[in-house]
């Protein structure tokens, strides 16, 4: 696709604002892979370049739950601002390019409610601090288990993070793609802050070392390791998020039920925080489908009430995430 930017007077007011509002939807790494084509003051398609895919996401798993959060977040603004959206969804593959959908925002209807999950969407964001040990409460876990995802034990699930990250960074692509994806800057516009990453002086100079070796040794991964294991073992609940399988369709359903699963979570008080990373690796994702009873899991994150607030992480500008139609500037 394209680098050409596109203004944003293209679409109605109304519609720049939903679609702001959309891009603080999640992605892995804070890659924020969409890309949209205006077609209208109210329309717009909804693309991925593979230019900016994430090289440990080899099936696209990340990319497609990240779309599908984009469309859902984008959806829930709409009806924030008096609208509502509709997408029909293509998967259309042409080169690196994947056409996703076709999105049209249009005023809506006097008689249409509002999503309860509308207003807490907007205040969604991932906690990577400490959580208490309150306990999840019931209607929270009941949302969550409509939504396809089953609570497991946090004990039993370190371990497999704990397998899995040590997997990870005796791998050389892991410690690449990280490294891609990690910004000294913390005004950067997308990937990972230290401070979003809330990590302190002296594990920002371990990460950076980390990168330097560009894979380590097992004794080293396991303190690397130790990390998330540590805040996982501590968590009162982690989820494991189904799906039918990994098609793209599948994959784009999971995300939108992903971000609604989050907000759901802020709407309660609560935080989260995903640890896919036993998931990622095929060593691992089978005991992670068998641990959580599922055929496909495509997402692991804990919840907890969190101890305090944590920062939000930085996104890219609307111009910066709008394109001409694929190799239209080439004419």
């Amino acid at each position: 696709m394209t680098d050409i930017a596109i203004s944003t007077e293209t679409f109605d007011p109304t519609v720049t604002a939903i679609l702001e509002e959309a891009l603080r939807a999640p992605s892995a790494h804070n890659a924020q892979p969409w890309r949209l084509v205006p077609t209208g003051a109210h329309e717009v398609e909804l693309h991925y370049d593979h230019h900016d895919y994430l090289p440990f996401d080899p099936d696209d798993r990340d990319a497609y739950l990240a779309l599908g959060a984009f469309y859902e977040t984008l959806s829930l603004a709409a009806q924030r601002h008096g609208c509502r959206s509709a997408i029909a969804t293509r998967f259309q593959r042409d080169g690196s390019d994947l056409w996703v959908g076709d999105i049209a925002i249009r005023p809506a209807r006097s008689d249409e409610q509002t999503d309860p999950l509308a207003g807490p969407a907007a205040g969604r964001y991932t906690n990577r601090g400490a959580y208490d040990r309150t306990p999840v409460p019931a209607a929270l876990a009941a949302q969550l288990g409509d939504l396809g995802n089953v609570m497991v034990r946090p004990k039993t699930m370190s371990r497999l993070v704990a397998r899995a990250s040590v997997l990870s960074w005796r791998d050389e692509r892991f410690v690449r793609d990280l490294r891609q994806w990690t910004r000294a800057d913390p005004t950067a516009n997308d990937g990972m802050t230290p401070v979003g990453l809330a990590l302190s002086h002296v594990e920002w100079v371990a990460l950076r070392l980390a990168f330097r070796a560009g894979k380590l040794p097992a004794p080293i991964a396991r303190v690397f390791a130790w990390r998330d294991v540590r805040l996982l073992s501590q968590s009162v609940a982690v989820c494991v998020l189904r799906a039918p399988s990994l098609e793209p369709a599948d994959l784009f359903d999971a995300g939108r039920r992903l971000l609604r699963s989050w907000a759901s979570i802020a709407a309660a008080g609560w935080a989260c925080h995903p640890i896919s990373i036993a998931v990622d690796r095929p060593e691992t994702r089978p005991s992670v489908a068998v641990l959580a009873g599922v055929e496909v899991p495509v997402a692991v994150y804990r919840i907890g009430h969190p101890k305090q607030i944590g920062p939000r992480s930085n996104r890219r500008r609307l111009d910066e995430v709008l394109r001409n139609k694929p190799n239209e500037g080439a004419r």
